[in-house]
């Protein structure tokens, strides 16, 4: 398989917008999602402004359908990193290093141009229900493409989560989000992301989308999958773990259910987990690898 799902290139001048699929190896909606538009699009029968490229970002671990094979590809961005993979690929250690330096330097290569604005769309999946929302720095929380998502906005996850590509990029002049689009292994995952990529490329300028019953539907979807959810919300509290602690999440939780302080959240070695305040529960972990095992959150009128 190849890291490049796809580029398409209009005559007129527009946004630059980068779909990446696969950064976490297990989580295959968003690459499936992307292929599924690029084939309607490979049809030709929809006009296209600048630049749109799909790509995978840990092709590797998605090849081995794990989260990653040596360490977190979503969790090292920052200038160190990107210095240190530019080095000669022979002095790499982990299979993410030349996975993050390949991934880099196509970025790199495709942000070179005249473009109105520069996109990155980040998708990925969750381990716990109602999983369909958009990570993104505060600043852009207003931008026209996250609202025409409609769906629920996470302000300053990137405050926690060091090391996110999503926070890089931005840093380097994107209008950059990560887009959760369900539950892990979901079809609503796969019809949720192909949804809110139709949008991101109609809002970002890139299409003009053709007016029929099949598009008219995926803005339907997008609306109807977060009725009730919250719009806004900012994080609280962050439960970090390791491998060592042996913590497992109490099942049932799903994202943005309200919990109450001093309720049992999870187990580990230590004992119970209880949530420290009240709120609304977020990202609960129900996957063996990751070092987030929850977020508490509450909503922003």
């Amino acid at each position: 398989m190849s890291r490049i799902l796809g580029l398409f290139e209009g005559e007129e001048k527009g946004p630059l917008v980068v779909l990446l699929g696969g950064m976490h190896g297990n989580e295959v909606a968003g690459v499936k999602a992307i292929q599924e538009v690029f084939r309607v699009l490979d049809e030709g029968h929809i006009h296209i402004k600048g630049k749109i490229v799909g790509l995978i970002g840990n092709l590797r671990a998605l090849e081995e359908h794990k989260r990653f094979i040596d360490y977190d590809l979503n969790r090292v961005w920052n200038d160190g990193y990107a210095s240190l993979i530019k080095n000669d690929p022979e002095a790499f250690v982990y299979a993410e290093d030349l996975e993050g330096a390949q991934l880099y330097e196509l970025i790199q290569k495709f942000s070179t141009g005249d473009y109105t604005s520069k996109v990155l769309v980040d998708l990925h999946t969750t381990s716990a229900e109602n999983g369909n929302f958009i990570v993104i720095p505060e600043d852009e929380a207003q931008n026209a493409i996250v609202k025409a998502l409609h769906l629920p906005v996470v302000i300053d996850l990137d405050k926690y989560l060091e090391g996110t590509l999503l926070k890089f990029m931005h840093d380097q002049g994107y209008i950059s989000f990560a887009f959760e689009g369900g539950q892990i292994g979901s079809s609503k995952a796969l019809l949720l992301h192909t949804s809110g990529i139709w949008e991101v490329l109609s809002a970002a300028g890139s299409i003009i989308p053709l007016q029929n019953d099949e598009f008219a539907k995926y803005s339907r979807v997008l609306q109807e999958m977060s009725e009730s959810l919250p719009k806004t919300v900012r994080v609280l509290y962050r439960h970090y773990v390791e491998e060592k602690d042996g913590f497992k999440m109490v099942n049932g939780f799903h994202n943005f259910q309200k919990v109450n302080k001093g309720e049992l959240l999870a187990k580990d070695k230590f004992g119970t987990v209880e949530s420290p305040l009240d709120g609304m529960i977020f990202m609960p972990l129900y996957q063996e690898a990751g070092n987030d095992g929850f977020f508490i959150v509450e909503e922003i009128i």
